[in-house]
């Protein structure tokens, strides 16, 4: 197989699966790769947790309160809503986020491949950020207020 062919191969699984989790109430990959099975696309777990990650999808609550995949393309529009807020511990950040955005939030702060960041810890409304020791706090303030323009910062 060409690498074209592995390509659009990968859009089409893809677009399939935003397809099947737009219109679907799937809440793991079992499921997902079942419904993929029916539509004749086999993936394996590794190649599905890919997919998954590139078209960033998080796993929300849905009126039922059940956690089920969802698309979560943010946009900082829509994650900036005035309750926001960064506070600072030794290395250590807290964000508060609106409920069920915090692991979206933190998948945009992990790509953001800043050297000050060690990582990030998402619960549903709440991101712990580990940072290095001489982290620059401006810097990493700049930063995160360009994901979410009207953050508050507490000091």
């Amino acid at each position: 197989m060409n690498n074209y062919s592995k390509m659009s191969e990968k859009l089409y699984r893809q677009d399939l699966i935003k397809d099947l989790i737009s219109n679907n109430e799937i809440s793991n990959q079992e499921e997902l790769i079942k419904q993929l099975l029916v539509k004749e696309v086999v993936v394996t777990q590794a190649t599905l947790s890919r997919d998954l990650r590139e078209l960033k999808v998080s796993k929300l609550p849905n009126s039922k309160g059940n956690y089920i995949y969802q698309l979560t393309e943010i946009e900082s529009k829509e994650i900036s809503t005035d309750s926001e807020t960064l506070a600072f511990t030794g290395n250590l950040a807290v964000l508060k986020t609106r409920p069920g955005f915090a692991n979206r939030i933190a998948i945009e702060i992990d790509q953001l491949n800043s050297k000050q960041i060690l990582g990030t810890i998402a619960g549903d409304d709440t991101i712990f950020i580990a940072l290095q020791e001489n982290f620059n706090r401006q810097n990493l303030i700049r930063q995160i207020e360009n994901l979410i323009p009207n953050i508050k910062i507490i000091t």
